[in-house]
């Protein structure tokens, strides 16, 4: 079983958990709405909209990142919950 971790509820749905993602291709982590599909590079960013991006647009592949992954980054202070998937 995997687990993901999530940060907050997403701004611009409403409704959404932003769960973390790992971008392999540009070796970052990244949060996900599991609703609406924006996405936020930047822990900082995640409560305004204007700076989230469709994720889905975008040309790289993700995977769920590890909790290890995690700590190495700026979204380590920011994670509120997890879930077995």
């Amino acid at each position: 079983m995997k687990t993901s971790y999530w940060t907050r509820m997403c701004e611009n749905c409403g409704h959404g958990r932003l769960v973390l993602q790992h971008d392999i291709t540009n070796h970052r982590i990244y949060a996900h709405c599991e609703d609406c599909e924006m996405g936020w590079l930047r822990a900082a960013d995640q409560a305004d909209v204007s700076k989230g991006f469709l994720a889905m647009l975008g040309d790289f592949g993700s995977v769920d990142p590890t909790f290890d992954e995690i700590a190495r980054s700026e979204w380590v202070d920011h994670v509120c919950g997890s879930f077995d998937k």
